[in-house]
């Protein structure tokens, strides 16, 4: 092959290279904002606020404890 040949392979080897990693970091934070989001969609469901009226009444059989 010509030295023009092996260049041409090489830039598109490294452009190949370069668009997998930004694939790859896309498809990381895609994970770690959807794991995030899952996260706190769990704990709001549980909260103990005054605004979601699940009010902490100590235990079901004495409830001024």
């Amino acid at each position: 092959m010509c030295n023009c040949c092996w260049l041409t392979v090489c830039i598109v080897v490294v452009v190949l290279c370069v668009l997998l990693s930004y694939v790859y970091l896309l498809y990381c934070v895609g994970i770690a904002v959807f794991t995030l989001d899952a996260g706190l969609l769990a704990i709001s469901q549980y909260s103990e606020d005054p605004a979601t009226g699940h009010l902490d009444e100590g235990f079901p059989w004495f409830p001024f404890a």
